[in-house]
């Protein structure tokens, strides 16, 4: 994942303007970056439990460890 600062880079927007957008939870720049964010995030646990039903020990831990936590999560 990049930091606030490199996105704006990528951007090619003011790192502080950006910054300033993202802290205010109304505004459609939030809520596109969460949006972007949680979007590759599923992708990545996506490619983890693909690894894992193809037999990944480390993947299979840690797909584990995603199932365990979104349980905490649902108490």
């Amino acid at each position: 994942m990049f930091s606030k600062e490199e996105i704006a880079v990528i951007l090619e927007v003011d790192s502080v303007q950006l910054v300033d957008l993202l802290e205010d939870q109304d505004n459609p720049v939030f809520r596109a970056f969460q949006r972007g964010r949680l979007k590759r995030e599923a992708e990545v646990r996506k490619g983890i439990f693909d690894l894992a039903q193809n037999g990944s020990s480390p993947a299979q831990t840690f797909a584990m460890k995603l199932i365990e936590n979104a349980k905490a999560n649902d108490l």
